[in-house]
């Protein structure tokens, strides 16, 4: 047996750079549970912030004595700027720093939230919610993209919980909101919510001052090769779902309020808070049901999930144009889980058709598309309002788009084995 004490080694010691390697793997776990950490509490905030003008609308058009069609298209120029910055952000994100953009994020979205709590005319809300969707532009091509690189495993799990916050910002957009207008009018609505998204980027920002939260600039791509080529012909056919999903979800999150208030009249009797509260039942469902879908994507083919979660939202929205009072209620639950249901399938199709060094542009134009189909969506609500008075033209509308990204989806490469999700990260 070799006598190592000759050497000056024993080996009941552990050499200096395993014990480097030790340090290392311990920080790059910290900095991965610190990025899902952010990362969720930023898609709650996107997703509240994106959300809350739809609950509040309702309360302002009563306070300012203004139509409802006027004053939602005040949101028009957030939900373009949501779009059109997506891209710039996840560039900005891949040539400097995901957290540092991350930071920049909650500190803008709070304080042009809080601010639109002093607004006085038109004008100055239109412009301070168009600031609103500029930071909020940055989250998901840079948020999505830096859990993925910083992901030690599970990566379609940590989506899917991810996922389960940005539908729970949504839910808490019509509840909280809600209540806060019941409570203490629409101004505080504004305020409370942007100082406590202020509060956050100081917190975020104290973790990335300590080294405890970095950037992960590389990483391995899902089949395993640093660097993969991806594939354009699937990455282009993808495009058409993730703009059309994008104009579902963000069409029916504006309407539902609205169409709540008339539809469950039986139910709610028009009470703002009951009305944010069924909105919020409704979206509270729709996210935690994404662990479903992740569940589905992790054992079963990615593109018949996909297809699935599309072919169930056509005769859902028929169902909501047409329905009222309960079987209403009900349909827009099952409409609103099929819809957050595919996106955890959806982002890991993305990653593995684009190629790994360019995430956080493909991201971004994902986003670019989904966000960029709110304004659309915004017209389409106005217009179809003003001109037959209810939206069942606009649902049936996107009905027909739904079937017509069904059958999209049927062309996508076919998965001969079940893709797991943690094949993504692993």
């Amino acid at each position: 047996m070799t006598d190592w004490r000759g050497i000056g080694w024993r080996p009941d010691r552990r050499p200096a750079a395993t014990e480097f390697e030790e340090r290392c793997g311990k920080m790059s776990t910290r900095n991965a549970q610190l990025s899902l950490i952010f990362s969720c509490i930023g898609h709650f905030y996107f997703h509240y912030f994106a959300a809350m003008y739809f609950t509040i609308v309702i309360a302002l058009a009563v306070d300012w004595q203004k139509p409802f069609h006027d004053l939602i298209e005040l949101w028009t120029p957030a939900a373009i700027v949501i779009g059109l910055a997506s891209l710039p952000a996840g560039r900005l994100a891949d040539v400097w720093s995901a957290p540092g953009m991350l930071v920049v994020m909650f500190f803008g979205m709070g304080a042009a939230t809080a601010a639109c709590a002093f607004a006085e005319t038109d004008t100055a809300l239109m412009l301070l919610l168009a600031a609103i969707g500029l930071f909020g532009a940055i989250y998901h091509p840079v948020g999505l993209s830096w859990l993925v690189r910083s992901s030690q495993g599970s990566t379609g799990k940590k989506l899917a919980v991810n996922g389960i916050f940005g539908g729970l910002g949504a839910a808490a957009a019509a509840g909280a909101t809600g209540l806060l207008l019941e409570l203490a009018g629409w101004r505080a609505a504004f305020l409370i919510p942007g100082a406590l998204c202020f509060v956050t980027g100081f917190a975020m920002w104290w973790y990335v001052l300590r080294g405890e939260i970095k950037d992960v600039k590389s990483r391995e791509s899902a089949d395993g090769r640093s660097g993969a080529a991806g594939n354009l012909r699937a990455f282009a056919l993808l495009l058409f779902p993730m703009f059309a999903i994008g104009l579902v979800y963000s069409s029916v999150q504006a309407v539902m309020p609205k169409l709540f208030e008339e539809g469950l009249i039986g139910l709610l009797s028009g009470n703002l808070a009951a009305v944010g509260g069924m909105v919020a039942a409704v979206y509270a469902v729709g996210a935690v049901m994404q662990l479903v879908g992740g569940h589905l994507a992790d054992r079963y083919s990615l593109k018949m999930v996909y297809l699935l979660c599309w072919l169930a939202q056509a005769p859902l929205l028929l169902l909501v144009a047409m329905s009222g009072e309960a079987v209403l209620f009900a349909g827009a639950v099952v409409l609103v889980i099929f819809n957050t249901s595919a996106l955890p399938s959806e982002n890991i199709l993305l990653s593995r058709y684009a190629p790994e060094r360019h995430h956080g542009i493909a991201f971004g134009v994902k986003f670019i598309l989904a966000f960029g189909a709110a304004p659309l969506g915004v017209a389409l609500i106005a217009w179809v309002r003003e001109t037959t008075g209810s939206f069942e033209l606009l649902l049936l509308g996107l009905g027909v788009l739904a079937a017509i990204s069904s059958a999209v989806v049927l062309f996508l490469p076919s998965d001969k084995t079940p893709q797991s999700v943690a094949a993504v990260a692993e």
